[in-house]
């Protein structure tokens, strides 16, 4: 019965996404019907995240619950008027052997991470106390985080930390009834699903080809990082959460950087408000994204979308920090950001690139995933016509440069033990960009490109597609 309830918890979150994308970006089911559902799932679980978070300082008990499903509710039966109001007559579907083996390998994958999260994986430490401190103490209150909870002291929470996880297995807990957190181990398999799709849909776009599909979702399977340790999808750590929402916000960029359609931007700043609300590392995410859109906004002056964008998730980021301000707390692990702190830290500029080098190396944490991005990227930036290669470097590889940088801010007094703790979960961010990174590679070199992924500089009819889309 846990099992049920718990999945109907997801349904719904799913339901809600859905509904989400509809009004969003109508359009979307019939462009990418993967991609459609990968962002679902991942706006839904932001979805119920976020209404928790703003409802429960007006609500709470039983009654927050239902009116959280009924939002949820409302919002797809909205999205499915609105998409009939645009729908077209689609061409039958039929599946081919390409799709039949891509969804093996998905299903296959899927099976594997589920059996692993739930009966071979540990959650990690940030699983069993961090989120799991701050899930329970909101559990205990109806369903809310009392307002005290952000100045009474509980330091063992890390209350600085974003609440999108935390409120997500709420959720959970909700619908079951008590607290159960071996339930908690599916919201892995929920967005490691998510992944894929996004990936699929992302890499078909891109090439129009299934075949560029099929070797992102073998190489997301293929990176350890993934599966086992911590920041893992087992692991009940944040980071790969982050991961997921940082591909939905790309994957929408992408889509953005050759059409600059509006439903584009709109479905890029849902999924960009998320990223810090998921974890504070999520800043970096977010200035990724927006140096991903910036070059086309400015080169059009498409203000409108630059608002869609960016407003959502800088509003969410302004609004995190000012509640984390009023209520006089600090976040221990880092010093204020500025130049003086910077100069003062530049000393720690080789110890940090030898730890960020070997990190890269390490076989079994990454296989040879960066060193195939970093040829990737180049090999891509050689054919600037017929590849997006800007939107994936940027995502994929910038952040190499970017995390290590946190650390000339890190506090503690051994900073060397800091960075050989953190540093390997920050890379598991940024590396589903990578993965797409260099499945566009090999697609390149194997000739499986179909059609040039030119940004439309203006005029004409942007991003059209054939109507009859699989994935």
């Amino acid at each position: 019965m846990e099992f049920f309830l718990s999945l109907i918890a997801l349904l719904i979150a799913f339901v809600g996404g859905a509904g989400t994308v509809l009004l969003l970006a109508p359009s979307r089911w019939r462009e990418s019907p993967c991609g459609f559902a990968g962002a679902a799932l991942v706006l839904g679980a932001g979805l119920i995240s976020l209404l928790s978070f703003c409802l429960g300082f007006m609500i709470q008990g039983v009654l927050l619950r239902w009116i959280i499903t009924a939002v949820c509710m409302a919002l797809f039966a909205l999205g499915r008027v609105r998409y009939m109001k645009q729908a077209c007559k689609a061409e039958r579907f039929r599946a081919s052997a390409v799709q039949v083996l891509l969804g093996i390998l998905v299903f296959a994958q899927l099976w594997f991470v589920t059996w692993l999260s739930l009966y071979k994986s540990w959650l990690g430490w940030d699983g069993l106390v961090v989120w799991e401190a701050k899930a329970t103490i909101a559990f205990q209150y109806n369903g809310v985080l009392p307002l005290q909870y952000f100045t009474g002291g509980y330091e063992v929470a890390h209350v600085t930390y974003p609440l999108f996880l935390p409120l997500l297995q709420l959720w959970i807990y909700e619908w079951l009834g008590h607290i159960d957190q071996s339930m908690i181990k599916l919201i892995g398999p929920y967005l490691y699903l998510a992944a894929v799709l996004l990936l699929i849909g992302s890499a078909k776009r891109i090439a129009n080809n299934l075949s560029n599909a099929i070797i992102a979702v073998l190489l997301f399977g293929l990176v350890p990082a993934y599966m086992l340790g911590e920041g893992s999808v087992s692991s009940g750590y944040a980071d790969f959460p982050l991961a997921v929402v940082w591909l939905c916000a790309l994957a929408h960029s992408l889509e953005y950087f050759k059409t600059g359609t509006l439903s584009a931007a709109r479905l890029t700043g849902a999924s960009a408000m998320l990223l810090p609300f998921v974890k504070n590392d999520g800043v970096i995410a977010l200035l990724c994204i927006t140096v991903t859109i910036m070059p086309r906004v400015i080169h059009e002056r498409n203000w409108k979308a630059a608002a869609w964008m960016m407003i959502p998730g800088f509003g969410v980021l302004f609004g995190w920090h000012m509640l984390i301000k009023f209520s006089h707390l600090n976040e221990g692990d880092l010093v204020p950001v500025t130049v003086a702190n910077l100069l003062a830290h530049l000393n720690r500029t080789g110890t940090l690139f030898r730890f960020t080098t070997q990190e890269l190396l390490t076989w079994d944490h990454w296989g040879i995933l960066w060193p195939a991005a970093i040829v990737a990227g180049a090999l891509l930036m050689t054919r600037a016509r017929t590849v997006p290669w800007y939107p994936l470097v940027v995502n994929g590889l910038l952040p190499l440069l970017l995390y290590p940088c946190v650390f000339f801010f890190s506090a503690w007094v051994q900073f060397q033990a800091h960075v050989g703790v953190t540093l390997p979960r920050l890379f598991i961010h940024n590396a589903p960009a990578a993965i797409l990174l260099v499945s566009v590679a090999c697609g390149t070199l194997l000739g499986l490109d179909r059609n040039e992924f030119v940004a439309n500089k203006g005029g004409g009819t942007p991003g059209r597609r054939p109507r009859n889309q699989v994935c």
